[in-house]
């Protein structure tokens, strides 16, 4: 789990697992606008950026169970 990146997306679920921070940030990136254009699956969607298994960064999109 040396240098292990994950980001999961809502109702999407894992949208990149894998070593490359690069890959992992251009994933968040992209999800987060999704997430805040209301565009797709992924639209209003909550987006977690893990790396190591702690949270990195954080997106918390307009669907958020509060929002319910």
């Amino acid at each position: 789990m040396a240098d292990q990146h994950e980001v999961v997306v809502g109702n999407v679920g894992t949208v990149y697992r894998g070593d490359s921070s690069k890959a992992a940030r251009l994933a968040y990136v992209e999800y987060v606008s999704q997430s805040k254009v209301g565009r797709g699956r992924a639209g209003g969607e909550s987006v977690v950026w893990l790396w190591r298994g702690d949270v990195y960064r954080e997106y918390e999109g307009t669907l958020h169970e509060s929002a319910l």
